[in-house]
């Protein structure tokens, strides 16, 4: 956020369905046209970047059955929500 902003942090437990972290911006935004590349192998806007951050970030999420979720409208901001399910105890074996 070049000029400032506020950046809100939510996270919320729901009893029977897992966890939600939301993290909203109030930044410049994403184009469309980036934001369906956001998480592609190698794909970067950063002069030095690799492009793997967010896909393995995603891989991560996906691998624990979770979600994420990113919105954004330039001029206005970005949120990214992170979905993970319930942690169910695993089966002991008999």
């Amino acid at each position: 956020m070049p000029n400032g902003g506020i950046i809100q942090i939510a996270i919320r437990n729901a009893t029977n369905q897992g966890v939600l972290i939301r993290i909203e911006d109030q930044g410049i935004g994403i184009s469309g046209e980036r934001l369906s590349q956001l998480g592609e192998p190698f794909y970067t806007t950063k002069v030095n970047g690799t492009g793997l951050g967010l896909m393995v970030c995603k891989r991560i999420i996906e691998g624990h059955g979770g979600k994420l979720l990113i919105q954004s409208k330039i001029n206005e901001g970005t949120t990214v929500e992170i979905e993970l399910p319930k942690n169910e105890k695993p089966t002991q074996p008999h």
